[in-house]
């Protein structure tokens, strides 16, 4: 059975009751729209996506600032504006996803992007650390709907065997936009107050607001097929069809409502699939937080009080230092975009059949690299080696875990087609409580513990998840049909 579950159409007729569509060549079909019209609406939502990445650490560099603005000394509200903002990214499309199973993704893009609009304004005029606290959670709610349903807009969009590359771009605003984040806060921090931060973040996200209204098009199936139900039926008796798709029978629209908003919670409770990739995600995720609090330890200015070696960048330079992540991020995308792609045209060709699993192959060699990239990392820094060697361990981290996340995103996807935006809303949420708290005690850590055997510990606790990829593809199939979901 491919992992294309809505590859194959077949004709409407009442026999079926149920709308299709008309032939394999419906020009309604979002897979049969021109390569342009496609690419356009992909790079859009993947632009909103990495927007919303971007600013989830874009304060980190101004936290100071806005201690100093609002007259505190609490650090932990400090790192409270980052932390919100990620908690907020999970949260937002555990409600809003499931929604786009019912509304479709246009209108769940519209809302959360104005509403994302709204709140970066917000942030720009807060009056205390507790609105701009509120602000940041509620921006990470709106902006969170993106990276999550942009997943299941890519299977809405592509085949199979084309969907790998453009996940792959996708997958770049979630991992790189942190990194992207602090370099440019820092740039605008040099130059002007904090509050310019969103200003920037608000006109970015006016502009792809009008992008989307005009230029973006709806791309769930089930949406355009019961439209186009409800037109044809008002028209002719004969396509006076039950309003139902992918099993959906039709129920009262709070009966409704209620299986779409619990399908997230649902899915973590029921698919041992997505309880698994889920705590692996929130792993890796929480991860790459941890990373991102230590940067500013050992790059920026000496601090006594921490103990710490660090190479003393200055505040302008200091977002130099995640240039290495996002060098690794870019490999890691070049990569998983071949692997994916061959990857899958190989073993579809060779076992007759296309599986999600294929997809896990890549994670393989990206869990190898993981714990190697933190060893290097926390040791050269703890030895103080020159600059370039903590570099290049963050540079082999970002290639390592963008490929474990893109794999993990993609099997998803595809795994629980067409319930694929829930399945995704489910692990986001995990990851981000990992995003959330990690960063609460990671600069405790390293300053407790040093950055070799904190970086030690990250790498162990990875160590024995190296070999899951590969008994995953194995028994994946298995495991799915074993406890399948039910929607």
């Amino acid at each position: 059975m491919s992992a294309d579950t809505a590859s194959a159409p077949t004709q409407m007729t009442v026999v079926d009751a149920m709308p299709t569509w008309d032939d394999e060549k419906d020009p309604e079909n979002p897979r049969n729209w021109s390569a342009r019209r496609r690419a356009s609406c992909a790079i859009l939502i993947a632009s909103i996506s990495l927007l919303s990445s971007f600013a989830s650490s874009i304060l980190v560099p101004g936290v100071p600032a806005v201690m100093q603005h609002f007259g505190t000394t609490n650090h932990s509200l400090g790192t409270l504006t980052t932390s919100v903002y990620v908690l907020g990214l999970g949260f937002g499309p555990f409600l809003l996803s499931p929604l786009s199973e019912i509304y479709g993704r246009w209108i769940i893009y519209i809302t959360s992007l104005a509403a994302f609009t709204a709140f970066q304004i917000g942030c720009a005029l807060s009056n205390s650390m507790t609105t701009l606290i509120v602000m940041r959670f509620l921006s990470g709610c709106a902006g969170g709907v993106a990276p999550s349903l942009g997943q299941a807009s890519m299977s809405d969009l592509w085949t199979a065997e084309r969907r790998g590359r453009w996940t792959a771009i996708l997958s770049l605003g979630p991992m790189s936009g942190p990194a992207i984040g602090n370099l440019i806060a820092a740039l605008i921090l040099s130059a002007r107050p904090w509050p310019w931060i969103f200003w920037m973040t608000t006109i970015i996200s006016a502009v792809l607001l009008v992008a989307v209204v005009f230029l973006l098009r709806e791309t769930y199936e089930p949406v355009i097929l019961r439209r186009r139900q409800a037109k044809r039926q008002a028209k002719e008796p004969r396509f006076a069809l039950p309003l139902q798709n992918g099993g959906q029978r039709q129920l009262d629209p709070a009966a409704l409502l209620s299986r779409a908003i619990t399908r997230p919670i649902r899915f973590l409770v029921t698919s041992p699939i997505i309880a698994i990739f889920g705590t692996f995600l929130a792993y890796v995720y929480g991860m790459l937080y941890l990373l991102l609090t230590s940067l500013p330890l050992l790059f920026g200015a000496a601090d006594a009080r921490t103990g710490l070696f660090n190479y003393g960048f200055s505040s302008t330079s200091l977002g130099l230092a995640y240039l290495g992540l996002a060098a690794g991020f870019l490999v890691g995308f070049g990569c998983a975009l071949i692997a994916q792609t061959r990857l899958w045209t190989i073993l579809t060709r060779r076992n007759g059949e296309g599986r999600p699993e294929y997809r896990l192959l890549p994670m393989t060699a990206g869990m190898t690299l993981f714990p190697i990239a933190m060893f290097l990392y926390g040791w050269s820094a703890e030895k103080g080696a020159a600059w370039i060697a903590p570099e290049l361990g963050t540079f082999v981290f970002g290639a390592g875990i963008f490929m474990s996340f893109q794999s993990i995103q993609l099997y998803i996807m595809e795994a629980f087609i067409p319930y694929s935006a829930s399945a995704i809303a489910a692990v986001t949420l995990l990851r981000s409580i990992a995003g959330t708290v990690f960063p609460l005690f990671g600069q405790q850590m390293f300053q407790r513990l040093g950055y070799g055997v904190s970086g030690s510990i990250i790498a162990a606790c990875a160590v024995p998840a190296i070999p899951f990829p590969l008994i995953l593809y194995k028994h994946g199939a298995y495991i799915r049909k074993r406890w399948p979901f039910r929607p």
